[in-house]
C-alpha cells in the first residue's frame, strides 16, 4: 500500500452479513473511523471511492459526511468539503 503511483484507493465498507436494520449504527462513526484508518494505511492517501451498503440509513451523518470528509480533504485539505472556499484552495473555518 505504499505505492503512491497508483491513483485508486477504495474504502469498501460493507458487513459480513448486511442488515438494513443495524445499518444506521453501523454506518455512522465506524464508517468515519474506517476513511481515517484507510488514510494512514495507504501512505497517507484519501480514498477516491468509498462503497457502502444502505447509504440512506445512519445516525449522526454516515455516509455522507465520510463523503463529505473525503471530497474535502482531496479538493483542499479541508475536514468537510463544505469548508472549502471555491477556486481558492482553502478553508473557510
Amino acid at each position: 500500500m505504499n505505492d503512491t503511483t497508483k491513483s485508486l484507493v477504495l474504502v469498501n465498507y460493507f458487513r459480513t452479513l448486511p442488515l438494513k436494520l443495524l445499518a444506521c449504527g453501523q454506518n455512522n462513526g465506524g464508517l468515519l473511523d474506517m476513511t481515517k484508518t484507510c488514510y494512514s494505511d495507504s501512505a497517507n492517501r484519501w480514498a477516491n471511492f468509498l462503497a457502502v451498503d444502505f447509504y440512506k440509513r445512519s445516525e449522526g451523518g454516515g455516509t455522507f459526511k465520510a463523503a463529505d470528509l473525503l471530497n474535502g480533504e482531496r479538493l483542499c485539505g479541508c475536514g468537510d468539503v463544505h469548508a472549502s472556499v471555491p477556486g481558492g484552495g482553502s478553508c473557510t473555518a
